[in-house]
């Protein structure tokens, strides 16, 4: 077998190149050093995933979001003032026994793991959203909106659900701000309107094994636009969930104001190792968890982060 043994390579007129005198490790490639040698070295890093709805860390942000009318109830056809399966009040949906009731109807069904028996908790009405994606244009994630609700009732009236995946992809924890506006309705004690996080009790999406609400703010007045804030540290190489619950608000007959939206996104996202976790937003919309909707919300929404790992790759 015939070889060409050189020290250099070089096209005509151009720079001569030092080849490297020992072999590299599998899967490294040849590169230049800037200097005229050629070197064997690691390839770039190409986070490419099969089903995920944007690329991650481009700046994209994005959320899940439903809407349901309160006043459509299994057996009934109202809550009245119960939830899917007890007593739900908005404002403490990041604790027991609303935050699986939560979890459940921001996917799309107050009853994820039920039998058909149940009515289904969405669509019921015009202004009904169900597990869609909506993504930021500028510095607001959300919308403000008029809806038509059937029933009218000026009491447990509908709500907006958001969840917006956040990822600190740095070795330390950081500190970020959120800003968010959400309408309110408070009459019978069963509405209000809550920011709040979930975090994992660890890093890795297969390692979780429970899960913690922090309410960052609550609001429990009658009002189209009520300003919820707060900050959070999220912990180093964890996606968090963010989310935010709103109450319509009665404007006059059959007519009611939804405002469920984040705002000055260009802070919260200032550092540049937060950015929106599209691995768990993809998993949020496409994964059936196949959740209870009873029990302790900690052991049982650890599923969003286990199930994330085995649809989207752990990390």
């Amino acid at each position: 077998m015939s070889k060409i043994v050189v020290d250099q390579i070089q096209k005509s007129g151009g720079v001569a190149l030092t080849l490297p005198t020992t072999d590299g490790t599998s899967g490294q490639f040849m590169k230049t050093d800037g200097a005229g040698n050629l070197v064997f070295g690691a390839g770039p890093v190409v986070d490419v995933i099969s089903g995920l709805v944007a690329p991650e860390g481009k700046g994209i942000i994005g959320s899940l979001v439903s809407h349901t009318d309160r006043n459509n109830v299994y057996s009934t056809g109202e809550w009245s003032s119960s939830g899917p399966w007890t007593t739900y009040t908005a404002n403490q949906s990041h604790t027991d026994n609303h935050l699986i009731q939560f979890i459940n109807m921001t996917l799309g069904d107050g009853m994820g793991n039920s039998g058909s028996s149940e009515l289904n908790w969405f669509g019921d009405f015009d202004g009904g959203l169900s597990r869609q994606l909506q993504f930021a244009n500028g510095n607001r994630l959300g919308y403000s909106r008029d809806v038509f609700h059937y029933d009218n009732a000026t009491s447990y009236s509908g709500h907006s659900f958001r969840i917006m995946p956040m990822r600190n992809t740095s070795g330390s924890a950081i500190s970020v701000s959120f800003s968010s506006y959400c309408s309110d309705y408070w009459q019978a004690g069963y509405e209000g309107s809550a920011l709040f996080v979930l975090a994992p009790n660890a890093g890795l999406y297969s390692g979780v094994t429970g899960v913690t609400g922090t309410s960052l703010a609550t609001s429990s007045t009658s009002t189209q636009q009520t300003s919820l804030t707060g900050t959070f540290s999220i912990p180093a190489n964890t996606t968090v969930l963010v989310c935010l619950v709103s109450t319509d608000q009665y404007q006059t007959t059959y007519r009611f104001k939804d405002t469920n939206y984040f705002h000055n996104l260009s802070t919260t996202f200032t550092n540049a190792s937060i950015i929106c976790d599209m691995r768990m937003l993809s998993s949020l919309y496409q994964s059936r968890f196949n959740m209870s909707y009873s029990g302790a919300a900690s052991a049982i929404i650890k599923k969003i982060w286990n199930d994330t790992a085995l649809n989207y790759g752990d990390r």
